[in-house]
């Protein structure tokens, strides 16, 4: 739920596969040191980093099957296998569980993301899944807002929000930061 901003981080930066998962475990491994969060929080950054890179949502999640996996054990990996050898977006609702656990969260959030087609209907379907709503909607929001960007988040759900400026500002000067650097 936390590993977002290394997505960021590693889109402007040069690295090996081999590099970008030691960072990521790293960061994972402060509170979910376990190989299967390790695989979760993997996949999900390179699919942010897809995102990031210009991919659309079809095209992401086709070259997420295409990355060499190995360096996970097999039976840790395999774990992930309605994601990374089936088609996670046509299962049917019941067969989604949105529960703490890794592999059902990154589940959940790759349906949900994959049957929707604006922030707002992306939210709204990651609630209504119930169970563990704030982790997958945090999780897929984050998906959602590099996809369909700011303006597409209802005006509503912004202005409600508190300190909303702050946030905006705190954004702006990431930006900034990024751009300046990289």
């Amino acid at each position: 739920m936390r590993i977002l901003p290394i997505a960021y981080y590693l889109h402007y930066q040069k690295m090996n596969d081999e590099e970008i998962v030691n960072l990521v475990n790293n960061v994972s491994s402060i509170t979910h040191a376990h190989e299967i969060s390790v695989i979760g929080c993997y996949i999900y950054v390179r699919i942010a980093m897809y995102l990031l890179g210009g991919y659309s949502k079809e095209e992401t999640y086709n070259e997420i099957k295409k990355i060499d996996y190995s360096m996970f054990k097999t039976e840790n990996l395999n774990k992930y296998d309605r994601i990374l050898k089936k088609d996670i977006s046509k299962e049917e609702v019941d067969n989604i569980k949105s529960t703490g656990y890794i592999v059902d969260t990154l589940e959940a959030v790759l349906w949900v993301l994959f049957n929707t087609y604006d922030y707002n209907q992306t939210i709204i379907k990651a609630i209504n899944l119930g169970g563990d709503t704030d982790t997958i909607g945090a999780i897929v929001g984050g998906l959602a807002g590099i996809i369909y960007g700011i303006d597409n988040i209802n005006s509503d759900w912004k202005k409600d929000l508190i300190k909303y400026d702050y946030i905006i500002k705190l954004c702006e000067d990431f930006d900034t930061v990024i751009s300046n650097k990289f």
